[in-house]
């Protein structure tokens, strides 16, 4: 892209963490397939990933499934099976960035969900031009490393804003606040009378502004929680399951399987591998 100055394919970041998070690795990936279409790929970190050149599509074991485009950000999570890329044939540019930390989860209340994990952030250029200025900085020290994460938290921020300047209506952040807190244990009615709606009427709501029902969305982020427990801590299943208010391991490992493709187990098993895991689970 002019004005543009070119990274290579894949620059890896020092092993500096920080209270901010830590970045991995990221660049820029021309004539790029994407992950392909034959299995599911789960990263046991987060990315970003901006089309700048191309079109294509991305689907999840979440059963989240859209068209891609320039300047479309996917967002890569640890515990989500995924694949994108270009129409069999097609190639496409992008650019991207790996990255991990409990800092990062934070954002999840704050829009950033497994429910949503592709939007529209305009000018490619624009943000590659970012991307590219963290890419190009020295990472010597804990200072540079905080420096680097505290970049890549304003982008989240700025780029969940402009999907929020869009689709979220004022009520919407609240509720998904209180229905991701698995230590209130809201039910629906409360969320809903604390949004000024009556349950059906919120029912309604909730699943216009997120594309799915609130029950579904409070599942699917116990179980998400479940996936970050694992990834992060040794508890037992059990542990988890009475911590996300499920009633016994049983019931939390069939769910788990049944968003995740694969089990509690297998997940934690895969999560501690080096590299990259790929797998061909059934949708349920």
């Amino acid at each position: 892209m002019s004005g543009v100055r070119s990274v290579p394919e894949l620059v890896p970041f020092p092993a500096l963490s920080s209270p901010l998070g830590k970045i991995n690795f990221g660049g820029m990936v021309r004539g790029s397939k994407g992950t392909g279409f034959e299995n599911y790929r789960l990263y046991g970190m987060y990315a970003v990933v901006i089309v700048t050149r191309g079109r294509g599509h991305y689907r999840d074991l979440n059963g989240y499934d859209c068209r891609l485009s320039v300047g479309d950000l996917i967002v890569v999570f640890p515990e989500v099976g995924h694949q994108y890329g270009p129409p069999e044939g097609e190639t496409w540019d992008e650019v991207f960035l790996a990255f991990e930390g409990p800092a990062f989860d934070a954002w999840r209340p704050e829009g950033l969900s497994p429910s949503k994990p592709v939007w529209s952030v305009g000018s490619a250029a624009r943000w590659q031009r970012r991307l590219f200025g963290m890419l190009g900085g020295e990472i010597a020290t804990r200072a540079d490393a905080c420096r680097a994460a505290g970049e890549l938290h304003l982008l989240l921020a700025e780029w969940l804003a402009l999907r929020k300047e869009r689709d979220t209506p004022p009520w919407l952040d609240a509720a998904r606040h209180a229905l991701a807190d698995s230590m209130l244990d809201p039910d629906i009615g409360q969320v809903a009378r604390q949004s000024g709606m009556s349950i059906d009427a919120f029912r309604r709501a909730f699943r216009a502004a997120t594309g799915e029902p609130p029950a579904r969305f409070q599942r699917r982020q116990r179980i998400s929680m479940a996936g970050n427990i694992l990834r992060r801590q040794e508890l037992p299943l059990k542990q988890i399951a009475e911590l996300l208010g499920f009633c016994d391991e049983f019931h939390l490992s069939k769910a788990f399987k049944a968003q995740f493709g694969v089990s509690p187990r297998k997940f934690r098993e895969r999560i501690l591998k080096p590299g990259i895991e790929t797998f061909s689970p059934k949708l349920v």
